[in-house]
């Protein structure tokens, strides 16, 4: 899948979760912390976004460690 793609069904992951403001919000914040930016995402760069939305405290909160842990995961095998 390309990173487009991926990001698609990573961001529609959250926004089911968290709503689509909140899903923004978490999602800004990854990119930040990743120092990535959502357009013209490399898979490294993707990888590196999946796991900083997976390590914000309000998806663990949600989704536990374990969880955030799977879902990481499977977004890493989008690309």
């Amino acid at each position: 899948m390309d990173t487009v793609s991926a990001l698609d069904a990573l961001r529609g992951k959250l926004e089911a979760t968290f709503g689509k403001g909140m899903a923004m919000m978490i999602l800004a914040s990854a990119a930040n912390v990743a120092n990535v930016s959502t357009i013209g995402l490399s898979p490294s760069e993707f990888v590196r976004l999946a796991d900083a939305v997976c390590a914000d405290q309000r998806v663990i909160d949600m989704w536990g460690a374990a969880g955030a842990a799977d879902v990481a995961q499977q977004w890493h095998q989008l690309v």
